[in-house]
């Protein structure tokens, strides 16, 4: 679905690279099976991702070819079944895993008082209701959430356009808006 794809083959004359028949073969079933998208949906909350994997970059290195990849799931059990696959699977086609750069899980809590108090005040602040996701990424709420289980944690923030894209903006008035609200929900808190 990508504009101007095109693809260029050419003879090179010593190579710096050369992959085997045998390489090739598994480098492109190992492409062909490698799980990339959503993996699990949550069985309580309609049309919510719980579970994914994206195929990010692949690239050669010193005669092996590497692929990088981002495992997220809100349940840390689901997580791990996801990287057990992965690591059955790439040593059935003799390659190495190596796991960095976690996003820790953080599970939507139904219970949540802050989250409560910060309908409340978005309300009283604002006249209007405010709009509430439930949304599958890494947020650093993961980091926090992990180390410290106990805490009630909340994430909000301003409106954003094209994220991780070239095109990725912000708008400015909602950025005032989300520092006002901070400033609110913390003297409330007091």
């Amino acid at each position: 679905i990508d504009d101007n794809l095109y693809f260029k083959i050419e003879k090179i004359k010593n190579p710096k690279y050369v992959f085997t028949r045998e390489s090739s073969k598994n480098i492109l079933d190992t492409l062909t099976i490698f799980p990339n998208g959503v993996q699990t949906m949550n069985s309580n909350i309609e049309n919510l991702v719980e579970s994914s994997i994206n195929l990010g970059v692949i690239k050669t290195d010193n005669n092996k070819l590497k692929i990088i990849s981002s495992i997220r799931s809100s349940v840390i059990e689901k997580k791990e079944l996801i990287k057990n696959k992965l690591i059955d699977y790439i040593k059935n086609v003799n390659g190495i895993i190596e796991f960095k750069g976690d996003y820790p899980a953080w599970e939507f809590n139904e219970n949540s008082i802050i989250r409560e108090k910060c309908v409340k005040l978005y309300r009283e602040l604002y006249k209007k209701e405010p709009k509430l996701e439930i949304i599958h990424a890494g947020l650093e709420c993961g980091l926090f959430f992990e180390k410290m289980p106990f805490l009630d944690l909340i994430s909000f923030g301003p409106n954003l356009y094209d994220i991780h894209t070239p095109d990725e903006k912000v708008s400015i008035s909602s950025v005032n808006r989300v520092w006002d609200f901070l400033l609110a929900l913390l003297k409330e808190l007091k």
